[in-house]
Order: C-alpha cells, then sequence, then structure tokens
C-alpha cells in the first residue's frame, strides 16, 4: 500500500498545474480604420474602401495539447495587422449585374518569445489568409405576366483565399486558391426551387490543419458538390 501511495504522489508531482495549463490572460488590442462608400453612375455602381491597422497584446490562439487530448487556449505576446479590403458592385442593366471584392491583411507577431530556441517574432499569425476575394456575376430572366414562373436567376463567383499558416512557426501553410460556384434559381411568388454547384473545379485544398503528438494532421476541403434546395417563405 505505502509504495502505490508513494507512486501515486510522484505521478501527482509529475503532472502539470491544472491552474497553470488552463488559465490564459484576456487579449487587449487598438484598432484603427478608416474607410468610405461611394455611389456613382447615377446609383448604378456601389464601391466600399477601407484600410484598417491593429495592436494586439496578449494575442489569444488556440492549440492542440501535446497529450493530444483536446485544444487550449495559450497567449502569443503581441502581434500586428494591417491591410485594405475593397469592393465594387455594378448593375450594369436591370436584369445584369457584377459584383467584387479583395481583401489584403499583414499580420505578424512583433513580441512573441517562447524560449531561447523558440523565437516567432516576425512570422505570420496562424488562420489569417492574406489574400481575400471574390468575384461574382448574376442574370436575372424575368418571365412574362401568367408565366408559370416570375424569374430565373443565374448566378456565379469564384472565391479565393490564402496564403494562410497553420502555426506559430509558419512550417505547415496552404498556398492561395479558389473555387468555383455556381446557382440557378427558379422564383414563383414564395417559393423557389434551386440547382447548386459547389467547388465546381474540384480544387483540392486545405480546409484546417493541427499538429499534436509530433504529428500534423490535414482536413481537406469539400470536393466538387451538387444540390437542390427547395425554399417556401411564409
Amino acid at each position: 500500500f505505502s509504495l502505490m501511495a508513494e507512486r501515486i504522489l510522484g505521478m501527482k508531482d509529475e503532472l502539470p498545474e491544472v491552474k497553470a495549463t488552463t488559465q490564459y490572460k484576456p487579449e487587449y488590442s487598438w484598432n484603427y480604420e478608416i474607410g468610405s462608400h461611394l455611389t456613382l453612375w447615377e446609383g448604378k455602381l456601389w464601391a466600399d474602401l477601407a484600410a484598417f491597422y491593429m495592436d494586439t497584446r496578449d494575442q489569444q490562439i488556440s492549440r492542440f495539447a501535446e497529450s493530444g487530448l483536446g485544444r487550449i487556449t495559450v497567449n502569443a505576446g503581441k502581434s500586428r495587422s494591417l491591410g485594405a479590403e475593397a469592393s465594387v458592385r455594378a448593375q450594369l442593366t436591370n436584369a445584369f449585374s457584377l459584383s467584387g471584392n479583395y481583401g489584403y491583411t499583414y499580420a505578424t507577431f512583433t513580441d512573441y518569445v517562447v524560449s531561447d530556441t523558440e523565437n516567432y517574432n516576425g512570422n505570420y499569425v496562424p488562420f489569417v489568409p492574406k489574400h481575400t476575394f471574390n468575384v461574382g456575376a448574376q442574370y436575372v430572366f424575368t418571365m412574362r405576366k401568367g408565366a408559370i414562373l416570375d424569374n430565373i436567376t443565374v448566378n456565379a463567383n469564384y472565391k479565393a483565399a490564402g496564403r494562410i499558416y497553420w502555426t506559430e512557426q509558419n512550417n505547415a501553410s496552404q498556398a492561395l486558391y479558389g473555387t468555383l460556384n455556381g446557382r440557378v434559381n427558379f422564383n414563383k411568388g414564395n417559393g423557389q426551387l434551386a440547382f447548386w454547384i459547389n467547388n465546381a473545379l474540384n480544387t483540392d485544398y486545405q480546409a484546417f490543419y493541427f499538429e499534436t503528438m509530433n504529428r500534423g494532421f490535414a482536413q481537406k476541403g469539400r470536393p466538387l458538390q451538387v444540390g437542390v434546395d427547395i425554399r417556401c417563405r411564409f
């Protein structure tokens, strides 16, 4: 009994304190943004422009525990994010419209020293895409009065994001990738029948990545998908 008690006490001494491994500091940040909204071309062109700067202290980052049993939140020192966003929408005709947006983010650690051998200063903040953009088009076919349908709406868009770093070490990342998506809506009163397709080009990409127990695991993005929606508004 005494040997077993000593062994249990020894295991307790080796285990980290629960308080030390589960507690983390609150995150504070100063955020600055300037932007403008423009309406041009007799109300047929809309544009939004913005630039931002964020200075974050004690940034909270989620990572998997070394034991592999769940995720924990830790503080990662200081980081800085700066970038710009722009979006535009043009109503070329009563039926045809185009839209697009682009965002650029430069997010890096400015003070994140883990130990004498681990220094992440200057590394990119994980899970923040450097570039994001989306371009799309829509056309509405209006049916004549008394037809079975009110209108048919066809739209397509291409969404892209990257590069995305998955770790503080920046040793794993997803390069810039994009997916082509489309949708056709058949509308009548409060009802709608829609056929859609996502990732029409079957682009291969990583949607998520994590490391635990000295191994890396990647979750692949969804492949080509097609489907049908039936909706009714009340």
